[in-house]
């Protein structure tokens, strides 16, 4: 209501992830999909969940709260309270960390760390590779579940792409259903960082010609 009354405009709120989801269905890799999982893979991990071409956002708004999903054996503290959930072990922040180690140990290593370039250091690539396989174990999960067709990876963590997707595949692989592993397509988001951006563009335009 505050920024309706500034701005002199209608205004809707959307969740970051299911933006990126809705960016994704309308500019990106999840074109003409209607059954399909959005990671946002940032300081948090959320997922926006598309399912029979509607966006599900649960019975107050907030569903795929991923980050959140505890691991065995992890006991680092999370924001929300509890030990070992998955962002604590996979975020960007959490594999930055690891990655400033590599870089004192490794002369040859990018000083931006930049994710790209991760895709052509080998030492680099196996810790984006292992944080894949972390997140792709709660995924498997939540396909068995849903048998989405597609898996979008997104936010600063997906742009390291093939070491990341490769890791999530190799446990969808390992841990989902075969019949669903098969099915399921694991794909980085096409439009990068950008994918947030165009979701709520997307929206905006929808609501502009209702």
């Amino acid at each position: 209501q505050e920024l309706s009354s500034r701005l002199g405009r209608t205004v809707h709120v959307g969740n970051d992830a299911d933006m990126g989801a809705q960016g994704e269905m309308r500019f990106g890799s999840a074109r003409g999909c209607r059954d399909f999982l959005y990671i946002k893979a940032s300081h948090g991990i959320g997922a926006g969940l598309v399912l029979n071409g509607d966006t599900y956002r649960g019975s107050i708004g907030i569903a795929g709260e991923i980050g959140h999903t505890q691991l065995p054996g992890a006991s680092n503290w999370c924001r929300c309270g509890n030990r070992g959930c998955l962002e604590t072990v996979v975020s960007i922040t959490e594999v930055q960390r690891q990655l400033e180690h590599i870089r004192v140990q490794n002369a040859s290593f990018d000083e931006s760390l930049s994710l790209a370039f991760i895709t052509n250091d080998p030492i680099a690539a196996r810790v984006v590779t292992e944080a894949g396989r972390t997140l792709g174990r709660v995924l498997a999960e939540l396909c068995n579940c849903l048998n989405p067709a597609a898996i979008i990876l997104g936010g600063e963590l997906g742009t390291a792409g093939r070491p990341l997707v490769a890791g999530v595949r190799e446990s969808m692989d390992r841990y989902a259903q075969p019949a669903i592993a098969q099915a399921v397509d694991v794909r980085t988001a096409e439009l990068g960082l950008r994918s947030e951006l165009m979701g709520a563009v997307s929206r905006a335009m929808y609501h502009a010609q209702r």
